[in-house]
């Protein structure tokens, strides 16, 4: 029998170079069930599994969308439209920006797609089992979104939603919360592959089988080692529930009103709970902060600067009388300068940064500066080393809003001396460092030996306004922190959520959100490392990330994927 050429009806590679093409409907159908059920797998619904059919409906559309061209705009379009009712509290920050955003994040989506339907349709990758390639596909994207484009945005990753199921997660300690999005786009799919009768399917299942499996038996090994857990400090958050955002300035009038407040919570808090420790939020602490040269220059310069240093004085005088130390946000100012200009005094710095301020009943101070700033919340990516451009799009998208903080440069954590024999280790994370894998692995296993024994997140979500979830969504990502690292994790919110997580990521005790008041907790202390601290970080979403752009590249290839 002679040989057929390649791409005519006798290859095997033509019915994968041809797919059954759907009707233009069909395909905006399947996108919008994928924004939908994407959606309905975050807070406030956090219904998990539809994000497995969230996945498939992708899949499914960008493999059969009768046009490359009609594929890439409805994804686009809906997506955005997703993104604008999820993202719709930064219209209060950004009025600008907040449709920028969600079409900027919509765009991940349409490269998702676009890449499952390139892969599809090149005569070798096409024929791979899809719960390979769909994983090789979403964490590429992901990582793209998270790790490096602006800084990142590891946020609402897909496989998130599995946090509620910790026994699939528990592997997290091993690869990251990649591990998530590798199990989700598995299931997603082999189940393309069942529905679509296709050969490999059988190479699908294999996958799937030998992922859960090992998921699940990990997972009930990591949750059943109860001998590794000794008890911790006592702690107290409070949720000082302060209707501010980082934009808003905070008058000493409303000061005299509000940290009042917060120091009598401190001090009945104290007399029920008898902690060791009392932890508040991020900036609830205002003032210059609580440097000894900052004070004294501040003394020096007159002319009613006092009460710049007025409430860091104050706090260590509550927690000399209290006899307990207190974790708080405040700012840091160093370096100070008068500056003298048309009759007016004012103080400037040389260096400013968002802390969290250890201060022992001693009167003792350690602090540790925030280190990854938020984009465009604390500076403009790219943008800031070009301080005239800065300035006319703060102009633009965030009048009354200022950048000028400076990153930290130290990862050492800090000690909170008094229980036990040795001194309980702190890393503290501030606002949405918590959510940074790379950052949070670092403070824990500096030089990949694991120091700190707890994760004390102080965050100000005020940001977020009424929005209750995108506090949720913070939440939810943050607790991965805890099984990557196996320690647990305080986070002491402003309007909330002000939770304790245990070191298998899951939730011991909470708060409500928007609500005063304080969270007794006693975290249990995780003796255990891990590989993804210790020695591996973020390599397989790295890996993942540079092998799904070489075989992008390959598809280009004579002979490669069908254009279109």
């Amino acid at each position: 029998m002679q040989a057929s050429e390649s791409g005519t009806p006798g290859d095997p590679s033509h019915e994968l170079m041809q797919p059954r093409l759907d009707r233009a409907g069909i395909t905006w159908l399947l996108v919008v069930v994928a924004g939908l059920c994407w959606w309905a797998a975050f807070p406030p619904l956090d219904v998990w599994p539809l994000v497995v059919i969230s996945a498939l409906a992708v899949i499914r559309a960008a493999t059969g969308a009768r046009s490359t061209l009609l594929l890439l705009l409805s994804a686009w379009v809906v997506f955005t439209l997703v993104w604008l009712w999820i993202q719709r509290w930064t219209m209060s920050v950004s009025a600008p920006g907040y449709p920028v955003f969600a079409v900027y994040l919509g765009f991940y989506t349409v490269l998702s797609a676009w890449m499952f339907r390139r892969f599809g349709r090149d005569p070798i990758i096409g024929g791979w089992p899809m719960a390979i390639v769909a994983p090789l596909v979403i964490v590429a994207v992901e990582c793209l979104r998270g790790l490096v484009v602006f800084g990142g945005y590891p946020w609402y990753y897909s496989g998130h939603p599995l946090i509620h199921w910790p026994l699939l997660v528990q592997a997290a300690d091993l690869v990251g919360s990649w591990w998530g999005s590798i199990l989700v786009f598995s299931v997603a799919g082999l189940l393309f592959d069942l529905l679509s009768q296709e050969r490999r399917s059988t190479g699908s299942l294999i996958t799937v089988c030998l992922l859960l499996a090992g998921s699940i038996g990990y997972g009930a090994w990591r949750l059943g080692q109860h001998d590794v857990f000794v008890p911790g400090p006592r702690i107290v958050a409070i949720q000082t529930n302060l209707p501010q955002d980082n934009k808003v300035s905070w008058s000493w009038a409303a000061q005299q009103q509000d940290v009042p407040r917060f120091i009598e919570m401190t001090r009945q808090a104290v007399e029920a709970e008898q902690p060791d420790l009392v932890v508040w939020p991020e900036t609830m602490a205002p003032g210059l902060g609580f440097e000894s040269p900052t004070t004294e220059f501040i003394r020096g310069a007159g002319g009613g600067f006092d009460y710049l240093f007025h409430w860091p004085q104050s706090i260590t005088a509550i927690a000399r009388l209290l006899d307990v130390s207190m974790l708080v946000g405040s700012p840091t100012w160093l370096d100070l300068e008068l500056v003298e200009e048309d009759g007016t005094r004012r103080l400037e710095a040389i260096h400013r940064y968002n802390s969290a301020v250890l201060v022992g009943p001693e009167g003792g101070i350690d602090r540790y500066d925030k280190i990854v700033l938020t984009p465009f919340g604390e500076y403009l990516p790219y943008v800031e080393h070009w301080p005239w451009l800065e300035d006319k799009v703060m102009a633009f998208g965030a009048a009354g809003m200022t950048f000028d903080l400076n990153r930290g440069d130290s990862y050492d954590p800090l000690e909170l001396g008094g229980v036990g024999a040795s001194p309980v280790v702190l890393a503290t994370p501030i606002c949405f460092e918590d959510t940074i894998a790379p950052l949070c692995r670092q403070l824990v296993y500096p030089d990949g030996v694991k120091q700190a024994d707890l994760l004390v997140n102080l965050s100000n979500d005020g940001w977020f306004g009424d929005h209750g979830p995108a506090r949720m969504a913070h939440a939810m990502a943050a607790r991965f922190r805890c099984i990557e690292n196996r320690v647990p994790l305080l986070r002491a919110v402003n309007t909330g959520q002000t939770a304790l997580f245990d070191s298998c990521g899951r939730r011991v005790a909470s708060l409500p959100i928007q609500v005063r008041g304080w969270l007794p907790v006693e975290p249990a202390l995780d003796s255990r490392s891990t590989i993804y601290g210790a020695y591996i970080g973020d390599a397989v979403a790295w890996c993942m990330f540079v092998l799904a752009g070489m075989l992008l590249v390959w598809t280009w290839r004579p002979n490669g994927a069908r254009r279109e």
